[in-house]
């Protein structure tokens, strides 16, 4: 499941341009004390070419969408929460860089890595070449035309045998104007489903109801009680944050979340300790 978040470079930009008109009254009240004899209507055409001329340097000339073509505000965050069968195999996240300029532009990347969980480790490919996990920027790059796209970027988290989440930021940049950029953070949530020896027909998860939750959940379940079984709640991080013993084969399960914050919380059926079939439900009060 992938979510779009907003962009956390709003301020940025907004500083920018905030940041021009600073130089542009400047200018016009340096020009005006130094030189009272300058005639007005030769000062603003210079003032006017000072602010276009700022502005250029601040041109934003691409724009980052999922693979499906939705936009991503700059800076925005892409999340993904997956339940994996294997914890070996990675996570992957594709996005489409396009180029809203009317002219082309020479593309590269930078990832930095903000938020790992040892031994979880992040890379990306671009651009035709696929890179280690120590690979900050690219090597290579991408040229697109004016109005066109490349869609060769994904960003991989590879969670060797473990779970939790990730935080990972990658820059988009014009190699020809370093200020003309675009981010983007990519979040991870990873999840083991089960463990091998465990059949499909030994245990069943309902879906929650109602969902989202304000006060309690539901959820249906049949399980193999040769083992100790329990339902379990557990946050985003991890921590179990209730729990409930299933002293039964089948039936109906209830699960008080009136105390928990608002978030997605995941639950899952517990045999000896190891979680089967996680899904999620919504507490929202």
């Amino acid at each position: 499941m992938l979510i779009v978040g907003l962009g956390r470079n709003f301020k940025k930009t907004y500083k920018y341009y905030m940041k021009i008109f600073t130089w542009v009254k400047t200018a016009y009240i340096c020009m005006s004390l130094t030189n009272s004899s300058i005639p007005m209507k030769k000062i603003f055409p210079l003032l006017f070419v000072l602010s276009i001329a700022s502005l250029c340097v601040f041109a934003q000339s691409l724009q980052l969408q999922t693979s499906s073509g939705t936009v991503i505000p700059n800076g925005g965050t892409i999340s993904k929460m997956v339940v994996l069968n294997d914890t070996t195999i990675d996570v992957e996240v594709d996005l489409i860089a396009k180029n809203i300029s009317s002219a082309q532009v020479t593309v590269k990347v930078k990832k930095t890595s903000k938020n790992l969980v040892s031994p979880q480790t992040a890379h990306f490919c671009f651009a035709g070449g696929c890179f280690s996990d120590t690979t900050t920027y690219s090597p290579t790059q991408a040229i697109i035309a004016a109005g066109a796209s490349d869609n060769s970027f994904s960003g991989h988290i590879t969670p060797n045998n473990s779970k939790g989440s990730a935080l990972v930021y990658y820059k988009f940049y014009n190699t020809r104007n370093l200020n003309d950029t675009v981010s983007v953070y990519i979040q991870t949530e990873i999840w083991p489903s089960g463990v091998d020896n465990l059949t499909d027909n030994q245990v069943v998860l309902g879906n929650a109801y109602p969902n989202p939750a304000t006060t309690s959940f539901s959820v249906d379940y049949s399980v193999n009680l040769t083992s100790s079984a329990r339902l379990v709640v557990q946050n985003l991080v991890g921590i179990k944050v209730r729990e409930e013993v299933l002293s039964r084969m089948n039936g109906k399960a209830q699960l008080d979340v009136s105390g928990l914050p608002d978030g997605i919380y995941l639950y899952s059926v517990e045999i000896d300790g190891k979680n089967i079939f996680t899904k999620k439900v919504l507490v929202r009060h």
